[in-house]
């Protein structure tokens, strides 16, 4: 099958709905907790528990599923993963146990580590190079998306009515977008049942060391952003005197910059040959905006600014980082690099928060940005190694 000349835009809208029906099912719970801790009767870290087992499922079970699946159609692949989330939705949705809910967390993420292991090899593999950039957009556009509507929606929803009706609204978008999967999705070719390379072992391939140097960045950029986000609204209220009600503010417009991000990423990665490069620039400014954030914290108005443009650092490198992976990566690697990179996100999110809670006392919240940006100049310096690899790759 040979590449679309133009832009198929049913179907990557219907990998943009897609995103966003998952990612809002992933953190549904964090906005509807209260409500669920009182009605199941559990504490308030065991509904908190209900996001970590999902992450944790999503670790332990993406580059197994990625060997053990990788002869399967990729579309029938992003059906059973959509199913799976459908599954886990309905489940949480018609329980009254919590063992029930917390088994549900785990066959959504059972589906969150098969689609995002497939879901960037697919769009690279359907999209010719200057097309793919557009690609991702819709991926990061569903996910920021989410953040800003979905969750809060849900939290509106756990207030009004009760938290079920959120898992059940999840429930009909997660059957939404296995319509728009199977009826708008092109199969693609699967490398794998190529009899030339059905043998080869994964550790053969010669992309792989690259994939792998971009993975570390995956996780350094996730988890140095990680070490002070999670806090963020102590910090705002504790550094910046937002009050519990005025903290919104500033919250809101870290979504605006994510929004603004994504767009820049999908000019910025309209060049495949300059990929590292840019990236290399991108996570350097995010590092300066955390830097920054601690003097924008003098005045609200810097504080605003500050934490948008952080926010648009962010949102430009982490579609950039998902796309140089699939650039690099050999047909054969994708959905296993697809898998690498959703292990090192969700391991960089869980490593960033342990390490920022762990030195939140001990050093204080006003030095978790410096530490982050840190953590942010070493995952620059490994996009620079990338970028010289190519160089002499290309000589």
């Amino acid at each position: 099958m040979t590449s679309p000349q133009k832009f198929p835009w049913a179907a990557m809208s219907a990998i943009g709905f897609t995103v966003f029906a998952l990612v809002t099912s992933e953190f549904l719970p964090t906005g509807m907790l209260p409500s669920m801790s009182a009605d199941l009767g559990v504490s308030t870290s065991q509904i908190g528990f209900l996001v970590s087992v999902w992450a944790a499922t999503v670790v332990a079970t993406a580059i197994p599923l990625s060997i053990a699946t990788r002869r399967f159609s990729r579309k029938s692949l992003l059906l059973t993963a959509v199913t799976l989330f459908t599954v886990s939705n309905i489940a949480a949705a018609l329980t009254s146990s919590y063992a029930v809910l917390f088994a549900s967390r785990i066959v959504g993420g059972l589906g969150n580590g098969m689609f995002w292991m497939i879901a960037t090899g697919y769009v690279t593999t359907l999209l010719p190079p200057h097309l793919r950039s557009r690609g991702f957009l819709f991926i990061s556009g569903g996910a920021n998306l989410a953040f800003i509507l979905g969750l809060p929606l849900g939290s509106a929803l756990a207030a009004f009515t009760d938290w079920r009706s959120g898992f059940l609204i999840m429930t009909a978008l997660t059957l939404g977008a296995s319509v728009g999967i199977y009826f708008l999705l092109t199969p693609v070719p699967n490398p794998h049942t190529e009899t030339h390379v059905a043998g080869v072992p994964i550790r053969r391939d010669t992309t792989l060391p690259i994939v792998l140097l971009a993975v570390s960045g995956v996780f350094l950029v996730v988890g140095g952003g990680n070490v002070f986000y999670p806090y963020i609204t102590p910090f705002l209220i504790d550094v910046a005197h937002f009050t519990t009600l005025s903290v919104a503010i500033p919250l809101a417009f870290y979504g605006i910059g994510g929004s603004v991000g994504i767009i820049l990423a999908e000019r910025i990665g309209r060049r495949p040959s300059t990929l590292s490069r840019n990236l290399a620039w991108a996570i350097l400014y995010m590092a300066v905006m955390m830097t920054l954030v601690n003097v924008a914290a003098l005045t609200p108005w810097t504080m605003i600014v500050c934490l948008a443009l952080w926010s648009v650092g962010f949102s430009v490198v982490e579609p950039l980082f998902g796309q140089y992976i699939m650039e690099m990566a050999s047909p054969r690697l994708r959905d296993f690099a697809g898998a690498l990179r959703t292990t090192a996100w969700n391991l960089g999110i869980g490593g960033g928060s342990f390490v920022g809670g762990l030195l939140l006392v001990p050093i204080g919240i006003t030095a978790l940005p410096y530490l982050g940006a840190v953590i942010l100049v070493l995952a620059a310096a490994m996009a620079v190694v990338a970028r010289r690899r190519e160089i002499r790759s290309a000589n």
